[in-house]
């Protein structure tokens, strides 16, 4: 059973370069975000999800791209 659950969320060279790729896209626009649309206009959407803090996005971001999104691709192309 631990055998099983650990090869499950074992990456595989590409889905490491993937979920890397993928969260350096999702941190580049998050600063690009938080440095240049909500420093020009306050009252935008995306300006509430930045201010609440980088962590927590980085977090989100690191759960999704290195547990979430690989198994799904897995269990997409079966």
């Amino acid at each position: 059973m631990g055998l099983q659950l650990r090869s499950r969320f074992h990456l595989s060279a590409s889905e490491w370069r993937f979920a890397a790729i993928s969260f350096a896209t999702k941190v580049a626009l998050f600063w690009l975000s938080e440095l240049v649309i909500c420093e020009l206009d306050h009252d935008r959407v995306i300006c509430d999800v930045v201010g609440k803090g980088f962590i927590p996005c980085l977090f989100t971001f690191a759960v999704m791209d290195l547990l979430v999104i690989p198994l799904i691709r897995r269990l997409h192309n079966g």
